[in-house]
Order: structure tokens, then sequence, then C-alpha cells
């Protein structure tokens, strides 16, 4: 069901009240591209994911940092067991018997343990590298989201600026026909016209009016959907400014985030590959024990006794049959894999910036012969207006002419904001927006 037909009748001239105040004035806040930029940047939930990232790699850091503190640990355990060692010495049966000590079948245990690690072959330093790479990483990832966002916010204004642009020009066009229906009523009452002149007038009007209705339900949309993104409440009156865009030049330049971000990964896996050498380092720590139990470190004795230990360690593992080389050639591998997908992505962006240097000398050339055909279209429906006065032409006629005209202003106007979007797009695309 078409929604133009259901409107009441007098709703249209109030609608276009409003989009004629709303353009005739200058909005007291005017919205701008760089303001919907940085409203994105402040609000978008994304944007507090890079604080709590922050957060959550201190927390880690301060965790690597107590490896280097001692490591307490309480054990204590208790048993029984239904056979013990027993000492049986078999004398000559003239010689007094010797009774062994009974050693009990229960058995406890309460200690602390002690350890510190003095050197751990490097591997909580590297690990500490490694946290702040991985920080980098997703902080660069959420970077890159939030740039992608820009590209929803262009797509919703330009929308806005293309029915924005649209709507002032039929708001013309309707100016120019009331105008002229002025004319022609008056011939119309002295009898020197045909009524059917003026009725293909104000149906014309008519229809100017639908089509500023669905251009202004459609920049409502717009506005509607382009505030819920950058999440701020946006006037429907206010006036969206166009972009003034320089380029200083059309040489290519990958300045992306997600560019930058494949090097970061890239050193990453450097770094990752590095540490596979931690692994045939040797680990040298100190370790202690104080308690008691029973037995103590006495096992023959049957008292609680206290148990007191100090010591050192060494491990080292010189060979684990080729693991730590395979493991390299796979962190090898790994950072070929991102070395092809950043060059598929600079090659991908490559031709995407060819087209928009494309379209844009396209459209400056366009827009030459644009104000050209305006020109000429304003001078023919200003002749057909001259003419229709004087009788020559119908009102069928004169309409024409004045389609004619609006449709060539808003090819005009059409291809300045492309060519404002080709502009903001190549801006977009090199990472330079």
């Amino acid at each position: 069901m078409n929604i133009v037909n259901n409107i009441h009748p007098f709703r249209f001239p109030m609608i276009i009240m409003a989009m004629v105040l709303s353009f005739a004035a200058v909005a007291q806040d005017s919205i701008t591209l760089v303001f919907c930029y940085q409203q994105l940047q402040k609000t978008y939930p994304l944007t507090l994911q890079a604080n709590l990232l922050e957060k959550s790699s201190d927390l880690r850091i301060k965790n690597l940092n107590k490896n280097y503190l001692p490591q307490l640990n309480v054990n204590g355990n208790a048993s029984w067991q239904n056979e013990v060692t027993e000492v049986a010495i078999q004398l000559p049966a003239n010689l007094p018997q010797v009774q062994g000590p009974a050693i009990p079948k229960d058995q406890y245990k309460l200690t602390l343990d002690v350890s510190e690690s003095i050197y751990d072959g490097n591997i909580t330093s590297y690990q500490k590298r490694l946290e702040a790479f991985n920080l980098n990483v997703d902080k660069k990832n959420v970077d890159a989201t939030l740039y992608l966002l820009k590209d929803q916010v262009n797509q919703f204004y330009f929308n806005i600026l293309l029915t924005q642009e649209n709507i002032k020009l039929l708001l013309e066009s309707k100016k120019q026909l009331e105008s002229k229906l002025y004319e022609v009523e008056s011939a119309v009452k002295n009898g020197s016209m045909l009524k059917m002149n003026a009725d293909l007038i104000k149906a014309e009007i008519i229809k100017l009016e639908q089509n500023i209705y669905e251009l202004s339900m459609d920049r409502l949309a717009g506005i509607r959907m382009l505030s819920e993104l950058i999440s701020m409440p946006l006037d429907e009156t206010s006036a969206f400014k166009i972009p003034v865009i320089t380029v200083p030049g059309m040489d290519y330049e990958n300045k992306r985030i997600e560019f930058e971000l494949y090097n970061i990964q890239r050193d990453r896996v450097s770094l990752m590959k590095n540490m596979v050498t931690t692994k045939w380092n040797p680990k040298f720590w100190a370790y202690g024990q104080v308690g008691f139990g029973r037995p103590g470190y006495n096992f023959l004795s049957t008292d609680i006794a206290p148990m007191v230990m100090v010591g050192a360690k060494l491990t080292w593992n010189p060979w684990n049959w080729n693991a730590n080389k395979n493991e390299k050639k796979i962190y090898d591998i790994q950072g070929d894999i991102l070395k092809n997908q950043q060059e598929t992505f600079d090659k991908n962006l490559r031709v995407t910036t060819r087209k928009n240097i494309t379209d844009i000398t396209k459209l400056s050339d366009l827009l030459n012969k644009d104000q050209e055909l305006v020109d000429l279209r304003a001078g023919i429906t200003k002749t057909a207006s001259s003419q229709m006065s004087n009788g020559v032409i119908t009102s069928s006629d004169y309409i024409l002419r004045v389609n004619d005209e609006t449709q060539a202003r808003m090819g005009l106007e059409i291809h300045k904001l492309q060519l404002v979007k080709a502009k903001i797009s190549y801006l977009y695309n090199i990472g330079k927006l």
C-alpha cells in the first residue's frame, strides 16, 4: 500500500511548511561529518574496551612479576599403613636379643615449603614482552573496528545530504510552479486561458509535495539511524553541512590501522619464535622446608620432630628430539601467512583506491557539463514561461521544461555530493580520514 496515498491532504502543506522553515533558517546546531566522527569515538560502547584491556594487561604483568618472589606452600598429610619397616637382627641364642625401634603405622606431617626462582631461563621476561604485544594487538583491533564504523557514518550522512539537497531543489520548483499558477489562475478568471492549464499545474504541485514528503521521511529515517549509531539525539530540522574536502595528491599510501596491525602481529610471532629458546635454557632455584612430623627426617624415630631443610636445584633439558626446532618452523610459517595476508590486504586496497581516483576524475569532469546543462535548461524554462504567458505553449509543455531543469539541477547536486563522497572514500581507504 502506498503510504503517500493514505496521507491526509491537509498534512502536506504543514509538512512542506516545516521543510521550508528548516531549510530557510540556519540551524543553530548544524551537523558536520567531523562532529559525527568525534561523537562516535566518544560514545560507541567499544571505546570502553581499550581501558579494560589496559587494566587486564596490568594485572597480568603484576602476576608475572610475582614469579620473582618466593612461593610459599603449606603442606600437611596424615596416613596409616598396614606395614612398616622393621629392623630384625638375628643373634646367637646365648646372646641377648636386640629389639629394633617400633615405627608407628600412623604418620603425620605439617610443613611450610618455600621456593624462589633464581634464574628461570628468561621465561618471565619474554612473557612480559609478549603481554605488551598482546595488549597492542588487542587495542589496534579495537581501533580498526572503530575505523570501519566511519564508513557506516559516511553512508548515513551522505544519504541525508542527498535527500536534503533534493528537497531544496523540489521546494524551488514548487515555488516556481506556484508563482506560475497564480499567473494562470488570473488568466483563467479573465477568460484568456482554460481552467485545465491551472489544474495541470496544481496536479504537478501536488506531485512535488508527495515527492518532498517521501524524501523528508527518508531523511528522517537516515537521521534516526545516524543518531543511533553515534548515540546522540539529532534534531531532524538541523542542517547537515556538506564537507569541504581537499585531496592534495592522489598517490597511493597505505596508512590503514589493519596494515599496521599485521606488522605488530608479525613482530609478535617473531618474539614467540625467540621464546622457544628459553626451553633450552637451564633453570635454577632455591628451596627450603620447615615444619614438624612423626616421623621426621629420621624415619626410625617415633617422636614428633622438627624438620628443616634448605637447598638449591638445577634443571636443564639440552635435547628434546628437535621439538623446539620444529616449533620455530611453525612460527616461521605463521609469519609467512601473516605476510601473505598483509600483501593481499594491500593489493585489494590498491584496487579500491584506483577506482576512487578514477571516480574523482570522472565526477570533476562531469560537473563542468552539469553546470552547462543547468544554464541551458534554466534559459529554456524562462523562455517556456514567457511562451505560456503568451499562449504559444500549454501548461503541459511548460511543466516538462520545469521538470527538465529540476532534473538537471538534481544531476548537478548529486554529482557534487558524489565527488565529495569519492574524495572521502579515497581518504578513508588509505587510512587518512
